[in-house]
């Protein structure tokens, strides 16, 4: 008795890729609802107002579909996509160094920033997995 598996699409090659744009997708949502409840707050300062339209941005831009675009869209979604992860980056550590000096101001200490390192992540991870999902013989 053979067993055969046959492959619907380059994607399928590499179910990691696929793996870590669900993750992708995942981090999207999470950043579109962190920015809903920072909005929602009594009375959010400028950086959680900026914060909260760079999340939105950015989720929104993550969750796309790269794989299924047409390549005059997608080139330019992609150069978008490098552009904000590593503006993203920046936002996360301007974020934890905001926490860090709030709570020295209390007289506290924070441990290690856990959330924030791992939507970083998640975020830089996105790019060679959407150049790679696109490209696969890159892979090789």
């Amino acid at each position: 008795m053979t067993l055969s598996v046959e492959s619907t699409g380059p994607a399928d090659a590499h179910p990691g890729l696929r793996y870590a744009r669900w993750g992708g997708h995942a981090l999207g949502l999470f950043l579109l609802l962190a920015a809903g409840i920072a909005l929602g707050s009594e009375s959010p300062g400028s950086f959680a107002v900026f914060k909260a339209a760079y999340f939105i941005v950015y989720g929104s831009l993550v969750t796309l579909r790269f794989e299924r675009m047409a390549e005059s869209l997608w080139k330019p979604a992609f150069v978008a996509l490098c552009v904000l992860s590593a503006g993203f980056v920046f936002v996360m550590i301007a974020e934890v160094m905001f926490n860090y000096m709030e709570a020295a101001d209390r007289g506290e200490r924070l441990g290690v920033p856990g959330l924030e390192g791992s939507l970083v992540f998640l975020a830089l991870l996105q790019v060679p997995v959407v150049l790679f999902q696109r490209k696969p013989d890159l892979l090789d």
